[in-house]
């Protein structure tokens, strides 16, 4: 079973928002976030397959049909609580999947920096050769090299303009994981290896608040085309950011993440 930690509300709550963190990073992502939320619901972060303190079998293919299955299984010990779902990056497109796939439903589904696959064939190829090859540097260079690199991609500019201790907390993390199971994590559930769902968004049913750093253009561009595909959504295209936005400006995310649950509550 996935590795995760529950936290109970300070008031009476039947909300539980689950967190789902991005590549090369955990739960401890979302640990300046956990007393603020804790004001509304509970809280379950969970370590996704290869990340954190996870333990999932090497011998098992960690494809998203398996993640889902895993998610199923922690979240049957909480059957009482009603289910909201948050998920940054590779969070969020496990989030998605799950959102359309999961045995539970999911009441509010939150997406931030994130994708529903690539829908062009050629590009998917592209990206499985780009993922095997980051995978091989893991397990060949290691993680230092592997992180020195990766805080060097277009996608994470923004996160230079951070004060140092931020900085220096995010690059502990990376540097925490562990090398051959990021690798594998690459290899089973990259973004090359994800469905494209792009087809099937459309199914979800729960009220989807899309999150994306004007900074980022990228995601600022598939939030756009997600939103014209998802039925109950809010977008969001915050200032001053980029990918990362629940580091890049906490506050904010905090703000606008409690204002989208707090409608549940109120519903």
């Amino acid at each position: 079973m996935l590795h995760y930690n529950f936290y109970k509300s300070d008031h009476p709550s039947n909300q539980l928002l689950i967190l789902l963190h991005g590549f090369i990073s955990d739960s401890q992502t979302y640990m300046n976030h956990i007393e603020a939320f804790l004001t509304q619901c509970n809280i379950l972060t969970i370590d996704l397959p290869g990340h954190g303190k996870d333990d999932s079998p090497i011998d098992q293919t960690w494809d998203f049909p398996y993640i889902t299955e895993q998610i199923n299984r922690v979240l049957s010990q909480f059957e009482k609580y009603k289910f909201s779902l948050l998920g940054y990056s590779m969070g969020g497109r496990v989030a998605l999947y799950y959102a359309i796939y999961g045995q539970y439903e999911i009441k509010q589904l939150i997406l931030e920096s994130t994708s529903p696959g690539i829908a062009d064939e050629a590009l998917r190829k592209e990206r499985q050769a780009i993922d095997q090859a980051r995978g091989r540097v893991l397990e060949i260079a290691g993680i230092e090299v592997f992180v020195n690199d990766w805080e060097k991609l277009p996608l994470f500019q923004t996160q230079y303009l951070l004060d140092d201790n931020k900085k220096q907390a995010m690059r502990r993390m990376r540097l925490s994981q562990d090398p051959n199971k990021l690798a594998k994590a690459l290899r089973d559930y990259g973004t090359g290896h994800m469905p494209n769902l792009w087809g099937d968004i459309k199914r979800i049913k729960s009220d989807c608040l899309i999150l994306a750093g004007e900074l980022d253009e990228k995601f600022v561009n598939t939030a756009k085309k997600m939103a014209q595909e998802i039925k109950n959504y809010q977008i969001r295209i915050l200032k001053n950011v980029g990918h990362t936005i629940h580091v890049e400006d906490e506050a904010e995310f905090d703000t606008i993440v409690l204002g989208f649950l707090k409608e549940e509550q109120n519903d």
